[in-house]
Order: C-alpha cells, then structure tokens, then sequence
C-alpha cells in the first residue's frame, strides 16, 4: 500500500476515528483533520491522491473545501460523505468535481469498494496528466529536436547499426527454444548416439527435446508466414462503433489474465466519453486482437513486477487512440524506457534491444512481434509509436519513467 495515502475531513470526533479505523484495517494510510481549514492545510504541506471530506464543517465546508482543492496543480480525488440525499444537491457537488459520495450512515463495504475505485481512477488520471504534458513537450519541438540531432549524428552509424540488427537477428535464433536448440540437441544426438544395425539408439529426454524445440520451430516458420500473409494480401474490416470496440478491448484484457499473473501485474483501463461512443471504426478483429494481446504482453515482459500496466482510451481529432503505459524494467545498461534512437528502429524484424528470453510468457523471442503489430496498424491506416513519459506526479516525491506504446485507428465518418 505504499502511496496509498488518504485525506479524511471530518469534524464529527466519532466519524473521524471510525472512517481512520476503517481504512488503517484495509491498508490505508489515513490523516484525519478536524475540520476543512485544517485538512486544506495538510494538503498543501503534503498532497494526497484521495480526500474524503464531510459537507458540514466548521472553518470550510465540504464545498469550500473541494473548490480550493481543486485549484492546485494536482487535483486529488474526492469523495463527499453527506446525508443530505436530495438529487439535485448530489447533481450540484458532482459538478464541484467530486468522484464519488456516501449517504450516512455510513457502510464498511461501501467505503471499501470506492476508495479502491478511486485510488484506481487517480492511477488512470495521472497518466492521462503525464500523457498530456509529453504531448505538449513534443508539440513545442523539444523531443524532435533531439531527434533530428540524433538522426543527424547516427548518419556514420549505418553499419554500426546494421551490424547489430544481424546480431540481433543470430543472437535470437542461437538461443532458447526453437531453431538453435534443434542445432545443439542433434550435436548432442551425434555424439552420443549408437549405431544399431539399421537403426541408431537415442537418448528418450533428448527425444523429447527435439519433439519439443521442433514445435517452437514450427511456430516460428507459422509467424513468419502470419506476417508475410499479412504484407500480401488485403484484410477484411468490420464496422465498429467505438462503444463496441471498447468492449472487445475489455474481453481481450479478461482473456490474458494468465499474462498479468506471471509476474502479478495489474491492467486498469479507461472509460470513454459516451459523446464519442457511437463514431465508427473499420477493424479487423482478429488481426488487431493479436496485435493489442502483443503490445499487452510486451509491457508484462519488461515492467517491474507487481505494477500496474494502464490502457488509456481517448479520441483527439479523427483518431482513436489505444495507449499501454507500463512501468518499465532497467535496461541492460542501467537506463530505463526507450532510447530514442531506438523508438522506430524496434518495429524492425528481429530487432530487439533486450536479448533476454521469457520462456514464462510461452513466446518466440525473436523480434517479430512488434513488426506484426506495425504490418496490423498499416492496414488499418493507423499510426504506431513508442516513447518514454516522465511521472512527475508520484507521492513518493521522485519521477518515475514510463513507456507508453500507443496505436492510433482513424475514425470513419458516416455520410
């Protein structure tokens, strides 16, 4: 629960130390303040991402109080607790900015069912934040001109560069499962095999190698002609609206629950905006299927373990955005995220700037997967991209890099 640090404004004594109870129990830590000047005071010393104040209070009410909480720079997530259950009052605090709102007298569960829905909605907030602040850095220029510089300085790094991707590409089919495994066990077969009359005598466990890497060799030559198949020919798109899409989204995350559990990762995805829910999409299902279940699991392979992997939905312009943020893993050189240098070049086959293999993940490791995602988005006339994003908005006071891998699908318009 590191982080998890809550805010409660309450003047009532008895609620107060109710409320602090509660939510210590869950895991929560929680600072209590006796009325809304006192709370507004600790928040300004040290923000915390959920506040939940009374409506009634002496110094400032719960109104006064959520409007100057909102005001600062980082606007915590609020939850109103009232008696007051007149519908219009309701409608009135939810356009103040609040979350959510609890009707005393006041249920354990309820409390713990929303503070958890509210912690998970400031994570999504917080990234649609850092999302928009990279936006505008990108927009005014800062990120293309290092760019560009970089581009401009890797001219003499052609071979270099070309060298590695042959590297890459005999590093990958050398190691593990598959093609260099087949290689090792038949000089392993070679060698200690025995000559029978017509027939030679084997080992059975190296027997069941073969039979093994021979089936990941299979699906190695399956990917290769997947992509080639995709290069080549034309995809049949169906018409979705963005609600339906959104839904299928949804079931595709339900579906790899067995990829977040290998290293107790956690996926939250955004809502949408009902305005923009009925806008169409053409899609192939299940081509852009397999493509969303790479990128999600791409994020799994190199995210610390036991964070959450964010999937932010928005529609900017003509555009539906998907993008996966994730917390990622030190790189082998001791830098995090993507190198910018690199933030194109990983879309090519058998690139790969990590040369680890994930045989918990039951994948090929060879670099093809983002090349599929690439050939996907292209028939679908989508944009692709990757980049790094700083979180400068953690409680725990030090900017974390995140990866946001985001594909982008243009919105069909009905005449």
């Amino acid at each position: 629960m590191e982080g998890k640090r809550i805010l409660v404004a309450e003047d009532d004594a008895v609620l107060g130390y109710y409320l602090k109870q509660q939510l210590t129990a869950l895991g929560y830590q929680v600072v209590h303040a006796k009325d809304g000047k006192i709370a507004l005071q600790y928040f300004q010393d040290n923000p915390f991402p959920v506040v939940i104040t009374d409506h009634e209070m002496p110094g400032l009410n719960g109104e006064e109080l959520i409007t100057a909480l909102n005001a600062n720079d980082v606007e915590p997530v609020i939850i109103m607790i009232t008696g007051n259950t007149d519908p219009k009052f309701i409608v009135k605090m939810m356009k103040l900015g609040i979350f959510d709102y609890i009707i005393k007298p006041i249920q354990e569960y309820e409390i713990s069912i929303k503070v958890k829905r509210a912690f998970e909605f400031y994570g999504m907030k917080r990234v649609e934040t850092i999302s928009r602040k990279e936006q505008q850095l990108r927009l005014e220029g800062q990120l293309e001109w290092i760019q560009w510089k970089e581009k401009m300085s890797s001219v003499g790094k052609f071979k270099r560069q070309n060298q590695n991707l042959f590297e890459s590409l005999k590093h990958s089919f050398c190691q593990g499962a598959g093609f260099g495994a087949l290689v090792s066990i038949l000089k392993m077969i070679r060698d200690s095999c025995e000559f029978d009359g017509k027939f030679y005598k084997i080992e059975s466990e190296l027997m069941e190698l073969i039979q093994t890497n021979a089936d990941m060799a299979e699906k190695s030559l399956n990917q290769f002609a997947e992509i080639d198949s995709l290069i080549n020919s034309d995809v049949s798109l169906e018409k979705y609206t963005i609600q339906e899409f959104y839904l299928e989204l949804k079931t595709w995350l339900d579906e790899i629950s067995y990829i977040l559990n290998v290293q107790n990762h956690k996926a939250v995805i955004s809502d949408i905006n009902q305005n923009h829910s009925v806008k169409f999409l053409l899609v192939n299902g299940i081509c852009f299927k397999k493509s969303f279940i790479e990128i999600m699991t791409n994020a799994c392979k190199f995210s610390v373990p036991n964070s959450t992997i964010t999937v932010i939905i928005k529609v900017e312009q003509d555009w539906f955005k998907c993008a996966v943020y994730n917390e990622p893993i030190p790189n082998f050189d001791g830098t995090i995220g993507i190198p910018i240098q690199y933030e194109h070049l990983i879309f090519e086959p058998f690139y790969r700037l990590s040369k680890n293999v994930f045989e918990q993940y039951r994948t090929l490791d060879y670099g093809l997967g983002l090349s599929y995602v690439d050939t996907c988005s292209k028939k679908h006339n989508g944009k692709i991209s990757i980049f790094n994003v700083k979180d400068h908005l953690d409680w725990n006071g030090n900017p974390k890099t995140k990866v946001a891998f985001q594909i982008a699908l243009p919105i069909q318009h009905v005449n």
